[in-house]
């Protein structure tokens, strides 16, 4: 196993399976795997990760009250603004998750700050990590879907999924919006987007909010994020119905912003305290 890791890359063309094992060890490996994801499975569901003591969850107690922002806020977010249509806050008997597992385009705008843009020439053992360089666009699903994408190498079990890559091209998996704001100190800096593009959650509101409605920016453009956005990274199955012209104010921006920040897990126990 160490002499294949030592060895990045796909494997040799006459050589598809290099870690050589019997049928025996590869079962053992399988279940392996299987408990390995049955053990993190339980952790997850576990009130050490999942605790459910945010402001949020302290008012569906009757325990705590939203301030008038964060009351306008969540109202937005389940109105006008569509979030919840993605970031679903639950129903009756449901412990709200703020995400319906599925995936969507954005349209995101690529992040050049990404070290992986430049990873276009071999390295030591002459392997290229990107051999698109700044031209690599991320077609998320779709690409884990495809034969060809460098993060993926289907086998021919897989083959049954190709034809779901089409609509699932540059779509990237909805995620809860649990802790969205929680950070290690109070200066960290959280990056947003399946690329990080986005440093605050003003800066991803104000992009839902006004995508299709703020001028493409310039090169070097000092408007960029505030003015004006670059261009999508791919506009495959981008989601025009919910996102990019909301026709909020940047006082109903700030408001959704602030009921985010009712997400954070602690509250409840700090209250207590």
């Amino acid at each position: 196993m160490e002499q294949v890791c030592d060895q990045p890359g796909p494997p040799a063309a006459h050589d598809p399976t290099p870690v050589h094992l019997t049928d025996l060890d590869r079962g053992r490996a399988g279940a392996t795997f299987d408990q390995m994801a049955q053990s993190i499975a339980g952790y997850e569901a576990s009130a050490e990760v999942t605790t459910f003591t945010s402001k949020f969850d302290a008012v569906q107690a009757g325990k705590a009250q939203f301030t008038p922002q964060e009351q306008m806020g969540y109202d937005l977010f389940r109105g006008k603004a569509q979030c919840n249509a993605c970031h679903r806050d639950g129903g009756p008997g449901e412990d709200p998750l703020f995400t319906d597992f599925t995936a969507s385009n954005i349209g995101t705008p690529p992040n050049p700050r990404l070290p992986y843009y430049a990873e276009q020439r071999p390295d030591a053992l002459g392997y290229v990590a990107n051999p698109a360089g700044s031209s690599f666009v991320d077609l998320g699903v779709g690409g884990f879907l495809t034969k060809g994408h460098p993060l993926s190498q289907p086998s021919s079990v897989d083959a049954r999924w190709l034809p779901l890559a089409r609509d699932h091209q540059a779509r990237f998996q909805v995620p809860t919006l649990r802790n969205v704001d929680k950070r290690a100190y109070p200066s960290f800096v959280k990056a947003y987007g399946h690329n990080g593009y986005f440093k605050s959650l003003k800066s991803i509101v104000h992009f839902y909010n006004t995508r299709d409605v703020l001028a493409r920016c310039q090169p070097n453009d000092p408007g960029e994020g505030t003015t004006c956005w670059p261009a999508p990274e791919s506009t495959d199955n981008m989601n025009t119905k919910r996102v990019g012209r909301l026709g909020l104010s940047d006082a109903e921006e700030n408001a959704l912003v602030s009921f985010m920040q009712t997400l954070t897990d602690g509250s409840m126990q700090r209250d207590q305290r």
